[in-house]
This record gives structure tokens, sequence and C-alpha cells, in this order.
């Protein structure tokens, strides 16, 4: 069934929040997963995907509602109850069985237990063990049997995770891994096992995206094609909208791979028929009309009150007014420099202990106005929930990524990057010499033309000088996960490598620098400095 199909069902059904979606998105359908990926606390998805669940309801006794991961973070409900109060909506709506997305782990190892432990919900994950005791942290998998049928729901985790939280003690001495050399092997082994058990189908929950934007971490492209036994992959991670999709095993044949993209976008719901056929379709709640379970939604709300109240809360005071607009209210921060950008990057840079500092102009949302500083402000600004890395490039890689950030001056790019630790120049009136590949979103290389950047030069941190980058020197800097482990940007920074070493947020690293700065944003900031010089 098609997108297009679903929206006809919304057109013709849906009224108030009485009112069904439509009956019969799946008539023949025996047993309903319904699903949803990478929500990153769009909170107020979950009543309408109730409401969807419940329609499902009306045509077989068997509905399961499971989540693929990234539930707990990327949003205020989120950040500001560190994972809690999301927890508590996945309990008051019911789900059946969860998977861990990379970030769960936001808040650490520790506290992800306790969200776990606290989360009513099965949660399955075949890779994830405990270094020290040899044992898996999370059961592989859920078996649940519907009539004389049982599908066992398995969890399988993005091995990037790894570089997102620390894994190690303070000796280096490895606690937990999420099974990168041995992902496929510990795949089958789970998937036989599972099958032996009685499984007439094997559902993967992943998060592992279907692209692999890191090299080296399995997809759920590579989890098929490298394993049998498994009938559908519900993916997650890279936000792609998959409908339906077929992708061919170790022994040729089919599985079904499909994904909901992000913040609820879409509720996915995958069907095993009374053929015994599978199919999957996404059903789009974002339109106004969209039935709403009004008890779900009160739950909801209740708890955006109460997380309101604590986003209130101060967290330093600012002389003066950072914004990411020129005088006139254009949009700048995306082909200049700004205050703003500055005071940004100089916090991770100061987290990090790092010779500079990079952030994309496209991640900057908000402004924060003189006086107070809430925890709201800070928020606005980086509504992403991105977390810092520390990682280390080249100079002649980091000369050729700002190369490409300044590659479409004098037009707007999100990959314009806010700088910390590093001055240059830049004539846009020369043609770029970046190479693009269009087709895959990507840059290629810089090419033999002149150049748009000079005068590159990096700060000592010891006398305060800045000096000539040095293009065979290995310099260290600080950036997000965006940027540094999922080719965001078009790929700004693939060249950068990150350390295994969990930071902060980039919330948490901006509150820690005002702290820094005893509490108060100061007139240093009240204007740009001359970081970067655009002719």
């Amino acid at each position: 069934m098609t997108v297009f199909t679903v929206l006809t069902f919304f057109t013709l059904f849906s009224c108030n929040n009485n009112e069904p979606v439509g009956n019969e998105l799946f008539p023949d359908s025996q047993i309903v997963i319904v699903y949803d990926n990478d929500v990153h606390c769009a909170v107020d998805g979950y009543a309408k995907l109730v409401a969807v669940r419940n329609q499902q309801k009306q045509n077989t006794n068997y509905v399961t509602t499971v989540s693929c991961g990234d539930f707990i973070s990327g949003g205020l409900v989120g950040a500001a109850s560190q994972g809690e109060s999301i927890i508590d909506i996945m309990n008051e709506v019911g789900y059946d069985v969860v998977t861990l997305g990379n970030h769960e782990l936001d808040f650490g190892m520790t506290h992800m237990f306790a969200l776990t432990d606290a989360l009513e919900a099965e949660v399955v994950c075949s890779n994830l063990k405990n270094c020290q005791t040899d044992e898996y942290v999370y059961p592989a998998y859920k078996m649940i049997r519907y009539g004389d049928i049982d599908i066992a729901f398995m969890g399988f985790t993005t091995t990037t995770s790894g570089t997102a939280v620390t894994l190690s003690d303070e000796n280096g001495t490895p606690l937990y891994t999420f099974m990168r050399d041995e992902f496929y092997q510990n795949a089958q082994y789970f998937i036989d096992e599972a099958r032996a058990k009685g499984a007439e189908y094997v559902i993967a929950l992943a998060h592992l995206g279907d692209f692999g934007y890191v090299q080296g971490h399995p997809s759920s492209v590579q989890l098929i094609e490298n394993t049998k036994g498994l009938d559908a992959v519900i993916d997650g991670h890279e936000h792609h909208v998959i409908e339906e999709r077929f992708v061919l095993n170790k022994d040729s044949e089919p599985v079904l791979l499909t994904s909901s993209g992000t913040q609820f976008n879409y509720v996915g719901m995958l069907s095993i028929n009374t053929d015994g056929t599978l199919n999957s379709t996404l059903v789009d709640i974002t339109s106004a009309t969209t039935p709403v379970d009004a008890a779900t939604q009160q739950f909801v709300d209740d708890i955006k009150e109460e997380i309101e109240i604590i986003g209130n809360r101060i967290v330093g005071h600012s002389d003066v007014d950072l914004t990411i607009y020129d005088e006139n209210g254009n949009r700048i921060v995306r082909l200049s420099e700004t205050n703003i950008g500055n005071f940004c990057a100089d916090a991770f840079r100061s987290l990090a202990s790092s010779d500079v500092a990079l952030m994309n102009g496209g991640g900057f949302r908000a402004d924060i106005n003189s006086g107070d500083v809430s925890f709201n402000d800070i928020l606005s600004v980086m509504p992403f929930g991105n977390n810092i890395y520390r990682a280390t490039i080249t100079g002649q890689h980091l000369m050729d990524a700002l190369e490409f950030a300044v590659s479409v001056l004098p037009n707007e790019s999100g990959s314009f990057m806010q700088v910390s630790g590093l001055k240059f120049d830049v004539d846009a009136s020369i043609p770029t010499p970046v190479v693009y590949d269009v087709e895959n979103d990507l840059y290629s290389y810089v090419g033999n033309g002149e150049r748009r950047v000079s005068d590159i030069r990096i700060l000592d941190a010891e006398t305060g000088e800045y000096l000539p980058i040095d293009l065979n020197r290995t310099y260290s800097i600080a950036s997000i996960d965006y940027l540094v482990t999922e080719l965001g940007g078009s790929g700004i920074l693939r060249y950068a490598e990150p350390e295994d070493v969990y930071l902060s947020t980039d919330i948490e690293a901006i509150i820690h620098y005002i702290d820094e700065l005893g509490g108060v944003i100061g007139t240093e900031y009240d204007d740009v400095e001359g970081r970067i010089e655009i002719k």
C-alpha cells in the first residue's frame, strides 16, 4: 500500500478526535506491528500513534507496538528531564518491545540503565555485551505468541554508539562493547536460536541506518545481506523514509526493510497477512485533522507543562545580544562570522581542550538576548541534542574542509563554519575549486584551481598568537556528532578521526562554559573579532 493510499484514507475518514482513521488500512492482516523510530522528543505524536493503533485493533486482536530507538533526547522534554519524562510517556502509551538508539546513551551508561529499568516495555539488544562478565546486557530478542504463531523481535543497535559514550574505565579497560567486529556472526547466532525455539517470523528492530555513513559500522542493508533468517527489518538512525523496500539476504531471499523517518512525520505499520506475506506502509500523521487519543494527549500536555517550568530555570546572564542575524534582520550565521557562533564554538573548544572548534551554521536556530539566560534559551539555539566530540584532523584536511565551507558564498550554506581557535581569509570572487558529488550529496575533493581560503592561522594556546597552519600536522578539533560521525553538512568533516570519548551534549557544553565565565557572557562577545575575513 502506498503513502498516497494512506493519505486518501485520512482525507476520507479524518474528522474529530473520536472518529477512526479508516479501518481498512490492513484489511487482510492477522498481525499488525505499529512502530516508530527516531522520535527525538516530538511528544505530541504519541497521541496520534495511539489513535492509529486503536484503529488497527478494530481489524485484528493482534497489534504490537514497538520502537527502534532515539526517543529520550533531541528536544526540551528529554533534555530537561534527562529522558525520564519520555519514559513516563512511553509507559502511558504502552509499548511492547523497543531497541536502543545511540541517543539513549546521551546521559551516560548508568543513567541509560536506570531509564530502561523504568521502561515497562521489553528492551532488546543483541549486540551490547558486558566485557567484564561476557554477558549480554539485554535480551537479544523477545518472543511473542499470536494464536499459534511465534514471532521473535530482535534488537540491533548501531556500533557507532561506542564513539558517543565512554565504554571504558579510567584506565582504558573496556567495560562494554557493541560487538562491531563480530556483528554479523553474532546476529546469525541469535537468528538461528530464535528459529530453533519456534519463531515462525524474525523481525529485526534495528537502529543501524540503511546507508552506513561511518565506514566499518554495519548498516541495516548489510545486516540483511550478511545473514539469513530475517523476515523484516524495521530500521532507524539515519532518519530515512522507507515505506517498503526489499533487500536480498545471504541466500538471495527478499527481506522487507522499512523506516518511518523522524519526529513522528509518519507512524509505520508492518502487517503479517492471512496468506503469510508481509507488507508495510507509513501513515502521515502531520495533518491537523489526524485523529488524536484524548487521554494520551492530556498526559503529554501535563508533562509539557511541568517541563516548561523546569526549562525556565536560569543558567546565567548575558551582557550582550548574541545573534544569528545582522542589524537589518537578515540571517547571516550561514555565510559570515557571528558573535553567537564565536561564543558556542569557544564553549566547545573549552570543553574539549582542543586546538580548534567547528560548528556548522545550519545548527544555529535562535538568538540569546541580553539579560537572564534560561535553559530554554540555550535549547532554542541548538535544539537537536547533538553530542560533542573531540577528534583529530590533518592541517591539509582542515584546510580542505574550510574551502568547502565557503564554496557557495555569497549564498547561504548550512555547512558554513563558525569557528574557534583559528582565523582565515576568504575571497568569494574566486570561482570555487570544490568538486561536488551531486548524486551522493557529498563534496568529493578540492581541485587544483585557485582557492578561496587563504592565510589560515591556528591559535597557540601557550602564547596566544595565531600561527600559520601546518598542513602536515595533526590538530585536535571539537565538533558535534552530526558532522564528525554522521557525514552531516555533506561530509565536510569526513576525514576527522573521532576519539572514543563522550564529552557532553551541546547544551551541557554551553552551560558549562557560562559557568566557566563566572555565570556571565561578557562584552568580549559584543561583536565579532575577525576570525573570518570575507572579501
